[in-house]
């Protein structure tokens, strides 16, 4: 026979259990309740995203859920767990970027895998793995979508009559590496003519001749006679567009 206190141990522990559960399901709604907060002040594409994303993991899991194994000791444990890293990667993607939700779901691959020496049931971790496939597929498609768009919006900016012999000067300027280095040189500060002697392991005519060429091409000015090096607006404006096209 029990006694009053061993009854009254176990209907404590009920209780906490009751508490336990009902904390962890307010935290999972907190965690979707910031996502969409954060999701408000994006744009429509990337919300569209979010929404898309929520859906796929309560599809996902339902189903992880409904499939699992019931007479399995881990199935709430996994489940859990299958909840939280899901809208971890939710949060990630509204807070962070789409790249972090990709690498996030890419470690948890690894992950899975890991569990399998503990659990058995094949059909369960199928599950749980197509839960992070499918949320790769729809980050994966999305990121090419988003290129393409961007593509998109560079042409329709373009004017090509924009296009002139001169603009064919002024890259001409640039299109040696010597140039490029001695504009690099520049763009940390004013410099003598021996401090880019040093710089650019140039010296004499070799390195006037290029010098006067971004002289004349306005990249370049000098202080006076005899004085420093430095860049100019347009020197400036041609080095990001330089470091623009090499990304």
């Amino acid at each position: 026979m029990k006694s009053i206190l061993e009854y009254k141990i176990e209907e404590i522990a009920k209780k906490l259990d009751e508490i336990l559960k009902a904390v962890n399901l307010l935290q999972d709604a907190i965690l979707q309740l910031n996502a969409v907060i954060e999701a408000t002040s994006m744009k429509m594409n990337e919300r569209e995203l979010i929404y898309s994303v929520t859906a796929e993991i309560n599809e996902k899991l339902d189903k992880f859920k409904a499939e699992s194994s019931k007479g399995c000791n881990l199935k709430e444990i996994c489940t859990k767990r299958m909840e939280k890293v899901s809208f971890r990667i939710l949060q990630l993607i509204a807070k962070n970027g789409v790249e972090d939700g990709l690498k996030e779901i890419r470690k948890q691959f690894q992950a899975v895998e890991k569990y399998k020496e503990v659990c058995k049931d094949e059909s369960c971790m199928k599950n749980a793995v197509e839960v992070f496939k499918a949320l790769e597929r729809i980050l994966e498609r999305f990121l090419v979508e988003r290129q393409v768009n961007m593509r998109k919006e560079v042409i329709q900016k373009l004017d090509p009559s924009l296009l002139s012999e001169e603009l064919a000067k002024k890259l001409s300027s640039v299109s040696n590496p010597l140039r490029i280095r001695i504009l690099k040189a520049l763009a940390k500060g004013k410099k003598s003519y021996a401090e880019l002697e040093r710089i650019t392991s140039t010296k004499g005519g070799h390195l006037q001749f290029h010098l006067r060429t971004l002289i004349k091409s306005g990249y370049v000015a000098q202080e006076e006679p005899q004085g420093r090096y430095m860049l100019t607006k347009d020197g400036l404006r041609i080095l990001e567009l330089l470091c623009q096209l090499e990304m």
